[in-house]
């Protein structure tokens, strides 16, 4: 009897690799435009969320701040972290990035775990393809795997093959659920999962959980508490060039430097928060 259910049960997995091996996959582009298609036609959207940093050299191995993005589509950014020892405002637009710690420009430059929002954001197809492509997705390239219960779109990269920058997207609703980048050959693997979609109106989803990964450890969680559609948000939160005019720079201020890791990222923006006061 034992043999009998192992027979079924490798029967109906034989099957499901045939399956997926042999069925039709849609183009790269077809599949991301599908994806942009899922997230909605609104104008803006405020997300209030609970940002969560695991670091062992942290008291307690984490820390919790609260976050409010701002998303004024197709293609500006915004988000505001509020903690007790930090004050970050981050700003993405046309003109590029801007970083700004207690009211001093730290920084002109995006991490790569900065760029999560990039899947959530841009709604055209033509500058989501564009951002992916500069991240080292190959939008030429698409395939079928699976990824935890789901059968997904990896779009960059013949499945299963993670060595290279690449994005995964749920075959049944084409909602993005994986995000993988690599930064090269001396920096660490990132990963980004997007989880538990939550309905904000009848046309616009988004995860209600993001969490971070670097090199296979979890380094930092998003968590969705509410959310505003269609807010008026001015202009000039996005305005780059606006900022830059009312901002001093820090004297470490270095458009051409990126934290080697997710980790090293927090620690510098704590200790340059710091230095302000000295």
């Amino acid at each position: 009897m034992k043999r009998c259910i192992q027979s079924v049960v490798c029967t109906f997995i034989f099957l499901g690799l045939v399956v997926t091996a042999g069925a039709y996959v849609l183009p790269a582009k077809q599949v991301l435009d599908f994806m942009v298609e899922q997230f909605g036609s609104n104008q803006t959207l405020v997300v209030f969320q609970k940002t969560v940093v695991y670091d062992p050299d942290i008291e307690g191995g984490m820390e919790e701040l609260d976050e409010t993005l701002y998303y004024m589509y197709p293609d500006r950014f915004r988000s505001e972290v509020s903690g007790p020892e930090l004050e970050k405002i981050q700003v993405l637009n046309e003109e590029g990035a801007l970083v700004v710690i207690d009211g001093k420009i730290f920084g002109e430059t995006e991490s790569l775990f900065d760029h999560f929002k990039d899947l959530l954001l841009y709604s055209r197809i033509d500058l989501l393809v564009d951002k992916v492509f500069q991240l080292g997705v190959n939008v030429d390239i698409v395939s079928l795997g699976r990824f935890r219960d789901k059968i997904v779109y990896v779009v960059g990269a013949k499945y299963p093959d993670e060595s290279v920058s690449q994005v995964w997207i749920d075959k049944k609703n084409f909602r993005p659920v994986r995000f993988i980048l690599n930064g090269g050959k001396e920096t660490p693997i990132r990963e980004i999962e997007y989880s538990e979609y939550r309905e904000l109106d009848k046309t616009k989803v988004y995860p209600g959980r993001i969490s971070f990964y670097e090199d296979g450890n979890l380094v930092r969680m998003y968590v969705l508490e509410r959310f505003e559609i269609n807010p008026e948000i001015s202009d000039q939160m996005f305005d780059v060039g606006y900022l830059k005019g009312i901002y001093e720079p820090t004297d470490s201020t270095d458009p051409s430097t990126l934290p080697d890791s997710e980790l090293d990222e927090v620690r510098r923006s704590l200790e340059e928060f710091k230095k302000i006061f000295e």
